[in-house]
Order: C-alpha cells, then structure tokens, then sequence
C-alpha cells in the first residue's frame, strides 16, 4: 500500500507489512519481516534492541482516547503563541508535570503491560511531554534523546531509557508522522553528526535549510492509528514530517527507565535529577512545578511508577552526544 501523493524515497511501516520505495510487494514483505512491527514472530526484547523500536496496536480503546484528546486541546488552549513559537519545530514542549489530568495515561495498567512485554524489569516514570504539532506546522528535527552516553552500559544493546509515544490522532506522512532511523541507537550514522539537535534556533526552526529538517534516504515513516502505542529507545535517531493540513497532530510522549534497579547508581542520579526537572529543558517558570507537587489523589494514581531518590551519589555529566567510536559502524 503507498500512500497517495508519496513521491518521495520513503519506507512506509504499517502494522505487519511495509512499503519500500522502488521494490515490489514481495521486497517489501521480505523487509517488514526484520521490522519491529511484525509482532509475532520474535520476542519484543529482542526487536527493541535490534531495531529500536516497536508499534504496539490497540492498546488504547477509542472513549479512552476522545478523553485523552479532549483534554490535549484544553491544555494548548492555555499554552500561549510565544510558547509555541520557540519550540516551533516541535509544536509544543509542555511538561507533563504541570498537568497533573494526564496521570491515568501515565500509570495505564495497559501501558505497563505493554512495557514488560517488551521487557522492562523495574519501570520508573521520569517525565512527559505534549507536543503537538498544528496545522501547516514544520517538520522536526532529526536527534536523540539520550543525555547517559558518557556511562560505558550505554552502549550496549539493552537501553536504559524508552519512549512510549502515543498519537491521538491518526497519523500519516502528510499530518507529521514519526520518522526514524532503524538501529541508529546501536550504529553511528550520518545524522548523530549534524548541529546540536536540542538547541534554542533548532527547536524554533530559524533556519529551514538546515539538513536536520530534511528527509533523509535511510529514514522509515512510521504511521499509525490513534490507540496505538509506540514503544522507542532514547538513542534513537527520530524526528517527524511536516503537517501539510489544517488540523493538530497532538502526540503525548512518556519518558521511562524500565530497568531502574539494575541501573548504574550515577545514571539512576542522573535520571532522578531530570525527573525534578534539572535537565536542559528551559521550563517557563522560575521554579517549575514536579510530579511530587501534584494533588496527593493524583499523585497517588503514579506513585508506584516514581523513581526513589537514591540521594548521596553523584549524578553522571548531562551529555547527549555519543562517543562515536564506541558505536558500531
């Protein structure tokens, strides 16, 4: 299946199949086999360390998400336009921690179902975003999101921090779908080379003919369906297409350590410092709020999913930038 009006050399990943530019059908099937969306045929570990990672469809049922998407709407309707013009790029970097109405996303009994099928031995919640992108909005930055490369273990095959994107809406290469790099969190590739991906002008897209917002030949658009889920490792290399309509694209992203007790003490103090909002993400206000100043009913719903502060340790240095040596070629 090719999306109509998809001129461009993109690999398209569907539920179990995908489409290749430039091969037959019986090609393509022969590459959705060693993609991360056919299911079925290997445990999901596995699939999430050799390809980074998985599209999990259904997991959330359509009420659920006219909910989730009600709420998204309410919660730009308050975000200014300066706001969101300095992160224009992503159409919107609100922190899920100053909306506490998302907790039953966050501590979904479904999600974290899906989170220990794809083998996640002790889930810590550390953060969250809205972004959303609107209508005619650009596309976003090619990066990655890992901030740990300076510990040896980050470079081994199981990551320390994954996503869980989830779409609420339909998505497609016209309304900004994800793109990624398959097995870019294991390899160097051309893109872990570009400008600092997470920079003030990146984000703002001041300059659009920067190659960090163009396609790239190695990139697979990954469409889904409200519901779905996408479970990704924060090494990564992703970002979205433009939003060539005239409608939102509202995504929510969860940040979570699914390995936290088996994580280097200094990672673990590093994690918990960007869980209080100690990253390199400006926060709008002078003492942003956390997870732990939510309302305690709330704060309750997530509490099991909270990363313990170890205290006492030094934290590892905030480095986003992989020692490329030390990723396989």
């Amino acid at each position: 299946m090719r999306p109509k009006g998809n001129h461009h050399n993109f690999r398209i990943v569907y539920d179990n199949s995908a489409t290749v530019g430039g091969t037959d059908a019986a090609q393509a099937r022969l590459y959705a086999v060693g993609m991360a969306t056919l299911l079925r045929t290997a445990p999901l570990a596995g699939e999430l360390e050799d390809c980074g990672f998985i599209r999990l469809p259904g997991v959330f049922d359509a009420k659920f998400m006219d909910s989730l998407l009600l709420r998204a709407h309410a919660t730009l309707f308050r975000e200014s336009g300066d706001a969101r013009d300095a992160v224009k790029s992503n159409g919107s970097l609100i922190h899920l921690a100053d909306n506490p109405e998302y907790a039953d996303v966050i501590a979904s009994p479904a999600l974290l179902e899906r989170l220990r099928l794809c083998g996640a031995t002790d889930p810590r919640f550390t953060g969250g975003f809205l972004i959303s992108k609107p209508g005619g909005g650009p596309p976003l930055f090619w990066h990655q999101d890992w901030w740990g490369w300076d510990d040896d273990s980050a470079y081994q095959p199981r990551g320390h921090q994954w996503f869980a994107m989830i779409y609420l809406t339909d998505t497609s290469i016209e309304n900004g779908c994800l793109r990624l790099i398959p097995g870019s969190h294991r390899r160097d590739h051309p893109l872990h080379h570009l400008d600092t991906a997470h920079s003030e002008g990146m984000q703002a897209f001041k300059d659009p003919s920067n190659p960090a917002y163009a396609d790239h030949p190695d990139q697979v658009a990954v469409p889904v369906r409200a519901g779905d889920v996408l479970i990704g490792d924060a090494r990564l290399i992703h970002g979205a297409f433009a939003n060539r309509t005239g409608e939102e694209r509202p995504l929510l992203t969860l940040w979570f350590m699914p390995h936290w007790s088996s994580m280097p003490p200094e990672m673990r103090a590093l994690a918990y410092k960007g869980f209080m909002r100690g990253d390199d993400i400006p926060a709008s206000a002078a003492h942003p709020r956390t997870f732990l100043d939510w309302p305690e009913p709330l704060k309750q719903r997530i509490a099991q999913l909270l990363p313990p502060d170890d205290g006492g340790v030094p934290p590892l240095r905030w480095n986003r930038i992989p020692d490329f040596a030390r990723l396989q070629a």
